[in-house]
C-alpha cells in the first residue's frame, strides 16, 4: 500500500505523557487489590478497608430503584471503578492516535514493522520472562500473605470485623458510634451471619441481646444465621438462635430449610463442600467434630413444633418431586423450546464454539500484558480498514465525528454494543488469554479507531477537550450512578436470579453500562484537554518518565506480588503499605531503567536507541 501524503512531523508530548499515565495507573491499580478482599487476587492483605455505606445514600439509591450494599471498599471505587473505567480505553485511543500519525509518516509496511519491533518483540521475549517470574512471585507472595491470617477488615465502625472475630467489645462500640446492627458487608452477610459462621458464641448473644434481625438473610444465597448455625454444626447456637425466635422454616436460593442442610448423610461430596468453603474463608473446619454434631442438630430442628407442624401437613399432601434447576433455567428452557426443531442443534453448536472461546480468552496466559496483543490485533485490523478504504476510495470522515459533543453520537452507540456483554466491573472486562474475545476486540477498536481517526485534524487539536472541566464535572454524577446501578446488579444475581427474575438484573445492567460507556469518554476527553493545556511543551523529567513507563509496566509485577505478600501479614494502615508497595516497585525499576535497560539492547527494543548525554566536564 503506498502511504499517504506526508504531515509535518511533530512531537505530541501531551499525548507521549498521557499513554505513561495510563501505563503508571495500572501499577498503582495492581498494587492496590490486595487490599480489596478480591478472591480473584492470588495475595489478600490482612489490613482491607470497608466503609459502611450511609443510610442516607442507602435512601436515596433506593428512590432510583437501586439495592445497595452494606459496605463498600474505598480502594476498589478509586481504583477498580474510576480509574479502571477509561484507564486502559484512553491508552487504546492515544495507540490508534500514534498508529495513524506513524502510517502518514512512513506508510503502511514500515508503521507495520516498526510496532511488531515494539509490541509484538516485546512480549513473545521480555514478556514471556516476566509472565513466568509473576506465576512465582504469584505463589511465593501468596506464601506470605497467608502467615499472617484472616483478613481484618478496616472499617470505621468495625462491626464485621468485630463479631468475626468474637470482640464484643469492639460490637458494642461500633454500636455506639451508630453503625446499623443489620448493615451487610459486600456479600450481603450481617454481623450475625459472620458471628454465627465463625462460632463467636458471646458475639452472637450480645447481638441478640441487641436485637439483630434474626431471619436476616445473606444476599447471594439467603441463608439465615439459622442456615449457618446448621452448616457449622453447632448444637448450641441452633438451640440458642431457636430460642430467640429464629424461623426454622425459612427457606434459602436453593429453597432449603436449615434441617435440609443436615438430612442427607455424610458422604466425601459433602466433606468436599466443606473443604472448598474452607478454603474459600482461609478456614480449618473440624470434619470429626462437624460429623458428629450433625445428629444432634439434627435431633434438635426435627423435634421443634414448628418443624413438626410442617412435616405433618406436607405428609397430607401429595408427594411432588422438584426438578432443581440453575437460576434462571426455566426462563432458558422456554426460550430454548420455542425454537424450531432444525435450530436446536444450531444453538448448540453455537453455545460450544462461544463456550470454548471464551474458555480460551479467559486462560491467563499473557497475564498483565495481555493488552499488547489485543493492542498487535487491532493494528491488523486497522491495517484491512485502510487498504479497503483505499480500494473504496473512501473519503475522510467529517469534523463533526470527532468534535464533542456530536461525536458522541455514533461513539456512544457503537461502545455501549460492547460494553453490554460485559460483566465483571464497572469498565471493560480483563480477558488474557491466547484466543481473542471479540466483544474486547470491537470494544478497543472502537477508542483505537476514534485515535486514529483524530490524527492531523485541526479540530482535534484546537477544540476536543477544550471544556476539560466541564467533562470532568459530568463525569462524577454519571460515575456514581453507574456504580450504584452496578451494585444494585450484582445484588439482584442472588436476590432475584435465583427465583427466575431476570427483568430487574438485565435493566440494571443496561443502566450501569450506559454510565460505564459515558463516563469514559468524558474522562478521555477531560484528560486529552488536560493534557493539551499543561503538558504540550517539552520537559526532560515527563519525557524520561514517558520513555521509562513502558519498561516499569511489563516489569513491575512479579516484584509488585512478592512485595504485597511481604507486607500482608504487617498490622500497619493499609495506605502505608500501599504507598510502600508501589514506591519501593517504581523506584527499583527506575533505578534497573537507568543502568541496566535505557542504554542497552532492552531499552532500544521498547524505546528505540538512546545513548547517553556526556558528563559535563
Amino acid at each position: 500500500m503506498e502511504s499517504p501524503p506526508i504531515l509535518d512531523k511533530k512531537r505530541y508530548h501531551d499525548l507521549d505523557a498521557l499513554r505513561a499515565t495510563a501505563m503508571l495507573l495500572g501499577i498503582l491499580l495492581h498494587g492496590v487489590i490486595s487490599f480489596m478482599g478480591e478472591k480473584y487476587w492470588p495475595i489478600q492483605d490482612t489490613q482491607s478497608p470497608y466503609w459502611e455505606v450511609p443510610a442516607e445514600i442507602h435512601e436515596v439509591g433506593a428512590a432510583i430503584g437501586m439495592e445497595l450494599p452494606g459496605e463498600f471498599s474505598p480502594y476498589k471505587f478509586v481504583f477498580m471503578q474510576a480509574i479502571h473505567g477509561f484507564r486502559m480505553p484512553l491508552f487504546f485511543v492515544v495507540s490508534g492516535f500514534f498508529a495513524a500519525m506513524l502510517w502518514r509518516q512512513r506508510g503502511m509496511k514500515e508503521m507495520l514493522k516498526h510496532r511488531a519491533k515494539r509490541i509484538l518483540l516485546p512480549l513473545f521475549t521480555l514478556g514471556a520472562v516476566m509472565i513466568i517470574a509473576t506465576w512465582i512471585a504469584m505463589i511465593t507472595g501468596g506464601l506470605l500473605a497467608n502467615m499472617g491470617g484472616k483478613t481484618n477488615k478496616e472499617s470505621p465502625s468495625d462491626l464485621w470485623s468485630s463479631a468475626e472475630q468474637g470482640d464484643v467489645e469492639g460490637i458494642y462500640r461500633a454500636l455506639k458510634s451508630g453503625t446499623d446492627i443489620n448493615a451487610k458487608n459486600k456479600e450481603g452477610q450481617s454481623a450475625l451471619s459472620l458471628a454465627v459462621f465463625w462460632r463467636q458464641k458471646d458475639a452472637v448473644k450480645a447481638l441478640l441481646e441487641k436485637e439483630a434481625d434474626i431471619d436476616s438473610s445473606n444476599g447471594s444465597d439467603q441463608n439465615t444465621p439459622l442456615h449457618m448455625a446448621t452448616f457449622v454444626a453447632d448444637a448450641e447456637l441452633v438451640e440458642l438462635l431457636l430460642e430467640y425466635g429464629a424461623n426454622p422454616l425459612a427457606k434459602n436460593t436453593r429453597n432449603e430449610t436449615p434441617l435440609a442442610v443436615v438430612r442427607g448423610e455424610w458422604s466425601s461430596e459433602l466433606e468436599g463442600v466443606y473443604k472448598f468453603i474452607g478454603g474459600l474463608t482461609k478456614r480449618e473446619f473440624d470434619m470429626e467434630r462437624i460429623k458428629r454434631e450433625r445428629l444432634r442438630v439434627r435431633d434438635i430442628l426435627v423435634n421443634d413444633q414448628r418443624v413438626i407442624r410442617q412435616e405433618d401437613t406436607a405428609s397430607t399432601e401429595p408427594e411432588r418431586t422438584e426438578k432443581k434447576e440453575f437460576p434462571g433455567g426455566e426462563q432458558f428452557r422456554q426460550y430454548y423450546e420455542k425454537l424450531p426443531d432444525w435450530a436446536k442443534p444450531i444453538s448448540w453448536i453455537v453455545g460450544g464454539v462461544i463456550g470454548a472461546i471464551w474458555a480460551g480468552s479467559m486462560v491467563p496466559a499473557f497475564h498483565h500484558l495481555w493488552f499488547l496483543f489485543y493492542l498487535m490485533i487491532i493494528i491488523l485490523l486497522f491495517a484491512l480498514v485502510m487498504w479497503i478504504a483505499k480500494k473504496w476510495k473512501f473519503r475522510t470522515w467529517a469534523d463533526w465525528t470527532i468534535k464533542m459533543p456530536l461525536c458522541l453520537l455514533w461513539l456512544f452507540p457503537l461502545t455501549f454494543i460492547a460494553q453490554v456483554t460485559m460483566w465483571q466491573s464497572f469498565g471493560p472486562d480483563t480477558h488474557t488469554g491466547p484466543i481473542p474475545w471479540p466483544p474486547k476486540v470491537l470494544y478497543y477498536a472502537i477508542f483505537f479507531g476514534f485515535g486514529a481517526l483524530c490524527h492531523g485534524r485541526d479540530v482535534f487539536e484546537e477544540q476536543l477537550g477544550k471544556y476539560w472541566w466541564l467533562s470532568f464535572l459530568i463525569a462524577v454524577p454519571v460515575l456514581l450512578v453507574g456504580v450504584g446501578f452496578l451494585e444494585t446488579r450484582n445484588v439482584q444475581l442472588g436476590t432475584q436470579l435465583s427465583q427466575g427474575n431476570l427483568k430487574p438484573i438485565v435493566s440494571s445492567h443496561l443502566i450501569a453500562s450506559a454510565c460505564m460507556v459515558l463516563y469514559c469518554w468524558l474522562v478521555i476527553f477531560g484528560f486529552i484537554g488536560v493534557f493539551r493545556q499543561f503538558f504540550s511543551g517539552e520537559n526532560k523529567t515527563i519525557r524520561y518518565l514517558s520513555d521509562s513507563s513502558y519498561w516499569l509496566y511489563v516489569a513491575h509485577m512479579p516484584l509488585m506480588m512478592f512485595l504485597q505478600g511481604l507486607v500482608a501479614p504487617w498490622a500497619i494502615p493499609s495506605l502505608v503499605k500501599f504507598l510502600l508497595v508501589c514506591g519501593v516497585t517504581v523506584g527499583l525499576l527506575l533505578f534497573m531503567y537507568e543502568y541496566v535497560i535505557r542504554y542497552t539492547f532492552i531499552g532500544t527494543m521498547l524505546n528505540g536507541k538512546r545513548t547517553r548525554e556526556p558528563a559535563a566536564s
